[in-house]
């Protein structure tokens, strides 16, 4: 319990980082916009030929082909997110360190090191890829399994972006140092990841319940309600999305040059690393 309370104070300390310079918040959505033309760019095609074409054209495609397909949606996709993970991450961590970061510095940044994240993505997206398809056709103890697994790899590979765009090594060095910080930093890693996502979860309920009556009253209270939800559910996601970025940042910060940002404590983060 002591953890989770130090997570959420953890997590406060993050969102004064925030209210320092809100231009964090740019980022994520930068990423959901580019996600969004990756999105139309795969399917838009596919769905101009299925115009043209017998509805059931994908369904007559090689599984191999299908593979790719999904393979490369997958790929540009993670790339994307990791891209404009990264250069918060970076952005975060100058502006911890008592630096004047500037978005262009930050995508310039991680612009240096675009074949180290591109390679890093094509290792991610394959695992994660992998992991997804043996889970989808696993029983109910083999997808426990695989969520367990994928638990240790998110946790192993939590602080490869840091490393990868800060100190200039390859994904497979970065995994490595990152998998060589975990024996310090793994529980609060695992539940800082997670208890953020879990504090997040809850903060949404309020919402919810404001708006259900709306959309128990049908017509357009019912779409208003939704849209309600929807709108808090994407301001909820952006702000973890962003918070998040500034917690490994500032467990990179800590474990690598020992180094306590001003928003932070050093009790609380030796807290954290216990």
């Amino acid at each position: 319990m002591g953890r989770f309370s130090n997570t959420w104070s953890l997590m406060k300390s993050s969102f004064n980082v925030l209210r320092e310079d809100k231009k964090l918040l740019l980022f994520p959505l930068f990423s959901g916009f580019f996600t969004l033309i990756v999105l139309v760019s795969f399917f838009l095609p596919l769905a101009a030929a299925d115009t043209f074409y017998s509805s059931q054209w994908i369904e007559s495609l090689p599984n191999a082909v299908l593979f790719i397909l999904i393979f490369l949606f997958y790929l540009f996709n993670y790339f994307v997110i990791l891209f404009f993970n990264s250069a918060a991450v970076a952005y975060a961590i100058d502006h911890m360190r008592g630096g004047n970061p500037t978005l262009k510095g930050a995508f310039l940044k991680v612009q240096s090191r675009l074949g180290p994240l591109l390679g890093w993505t094509l290792i991610a997206a394959t695992i994660g890829l992998v992991l997804n398809t043996i889970e989808n056709q696993s029983d109910a103890i083999g997808k426990i399994l695989i969520a367990l697994l994928g638990l240790s790899w998110t946790v192993i590979s939590f602080l490869v972006l840091p490393i990868l765009i800060i100190e200039n090594k390859g994904p497979i060095d970065a995994l490595k140092e990152s998998a060589a910080m975990l024996k310090k930093t793994w529980a609060e890693q695992l539940i800082g990841h997670f208890s953020f996502g879990l504090i997040f979860a809850l903060l949404i309920i309020p919402f919810v319940l404001i708006a259900l009556p709306l959309m128990f009253m049908g017509g357009v209270f019912s779409l208003i309600g939704t849209l309600f939800i929807a709108l808090c559910a994407i301001s909820l996601g952006i702000l973890q999305w962003v918070l998040q970025s500034i917690f490994m940042g500032t467990v990179y910060l800590y474990v690598r040059e020992q180094y306590v940002p001003s928003c932070f404590s050093l009790s609380q983060i030796d807290k954290a690393m216990r």
